[in-house]
């Protein structure tokens, strides 16, 4: 979730400037030239969620709604909303079933100055859940709502933790709070994923991590007119560049990618008096993890050198052209379909009509189960395309046989025709 007042180190940048302390410094003064399409859809989805929250309203009875950025509540906005509405409502029911009274906040500033040493710093949590019991345990459970498509761990995730202690500081006396528990809730992906951690371990955290990192990143930031970054200071990585300003103009990340696309296939490269072979499987697997850190730089560079050019400002070795038109449509379809009817074309010649999918069908059948049932029965679903992941994701391996094995292997003595 983005904070409206958004600190220096807030703690949805907390990524950032906890891994690379120069990362301030450097984005201070670049452009942010960053597509905010997604981002407006997720602030929307947040804001639709923090109102049904508040209201104690479906998603779904706002469908109709036009949203603070401009985004139209659909009947898909409102699915991905009350996914998260109904998830926070069985967590609730959850904790009720295990005997603790619990304690819902919606769209908490909690305090992170603490934290950062930067005054009045906030950032705001979508909800909070305090969780106390009859016996004295409490438990406070910070709910993180993502509507993206790449999925968000929660483990170890310093967005979360920064929520988590700005929450315990903030709720501190209504409770003597022993565990937490951080929710990613990404209706995209799948069921909400979360991770427990003691109240002890967030402070060793905060004391060990958080906190250092953003001394030393309001340091460098502070002094960035009065002396040159440091390449120590840097540390570039896919976190952490992720969301940075700067990263398609930082020598730092350039030297990575230098690195990796240099310093890697140099090493695979055979003495020159052997015989040239082909990259083997192994060596596509080493080259494998660095590949989503090199696309998203080419893009960051790109995108810089686009802007820059729509500036005015010349790059040498490129220039704007005009790119692919769009497609063609009516200056007025009023008008258009009037014209075309004085024609007495057919209607078959002037529309097109187009069954309806199973989704929206289902929806108008949600009341009516035996007919829906009935409906089920003819639906068909493709497999997901084979899609390549690192081995540390969570979906299991697809089995594939290798061709070799469709056929019965050759005998020895006999003749291939």
């Amino acid at each position: 979730m983005t904070e409206e007042y958004h600190a220096l180190l807030s703690p949805s940048g907390a990524a950032k400037w906890i891994n690379c302390a120069n990362s301030l410094a450097a984005e201070a003064d670049q452009p942010d030239i960053r597509d905010t399409t997604a981002a407006d859809l997720g602030t929307d989805k947040h804001q639709l969620l923090a109102s049904c929250l508040s209201s104690k309203v479906s998603a779904q009875g706002l469908i109709g709604s036009v949203m603070e950025k401009g985004n139209f509540v659909d009947q898909a906005f409102a699915d991905d909303v009350q996914q998260v509405l109904d998830n926070i409502a069985d967590r609730v029911q959850a904790y009720k079933l295990a005997g603790a009274d619990v304690q819902i906040e919606i769209e908490q500033d909690v305090p992170i100055s603490h934290i950062t040493g930067e005054v009045n710093a906030t950032g705001r949590a979508d909800v909070v859940l305090i969780a106390t019991w009859p016996d004295g345990r409490a438990e406070i459970c910070p709910i993180d709502a993502k509507f993206g498509y790449r999925e968000v761990e929660v483990e170890n995730n310093p967005q979360l933790m920064l929520y988590a202690a700005g929450a315990l500081e903030k709720f501190g006396l209504v409770a003597e709070f022993q565990t937490v528990t951080a929710v990613i809730d990404q209706p995209a992906i799948g069921a909400p994923t979360e991770w427990s951690f003691s109240v002890g371990e967030l402070q060793d955290w905060v004391d060990n991590t958080a906190a250092p990192a953003a001394a030393r990143a309001v340091l460098i930031h502070h002094m960035r007119d009065q002396r040159a970054l440091k390449a120590e200071d840097f540390n570039p990585g896919a976190k952490q560049c992720e969301w940075c300003r700067a990263k398609a103009v930082c020598p730092a990340r350039s030297e990575k990618v230098k690195e990796v696309i240099g310093l890697d296939f140099d090493a695979m490269q055979p003495p020159i008096d052997t015989a040239i072979t082909m990259l083997s499987n192994n060596d596509l697997g080493d080259i494998w993890p660095a590949l989503d850190f090199i696309e998203d730089w080419t893009k960051a560079v790109r995108g810089r050198i686009e802007y820059e050019l729509l500036q005015g400002r010349e790059v040498p070795g490129t220039k704007l052209v005009e790119g692919r038109k769009g497609n063609r449509s009516w200056d007025s379809d009023e008008e258009a379909e009037k014209l075309l009817k004085s024609f007495r074309l057919k209607q078959e010649e002037m529309y097109s009509f187009k069954l309806l999918g199973p989704k929206p069908i289902l929806d108008l059948l949600k009341d009516q189960p035996r007919r829906a049932k009935k409906v089920e029965s003819m639906i068909t679903q493709k497999s997901g395309k084979p899609h390549v992941a690192h081995v540390s994701d969570k979906r299991a391996p697809l089995e594939i046989k290798p061709l070799v094995d469709e056929f019965d292997p050759v005998q020895s003595g006999e003749d291939l025709v």
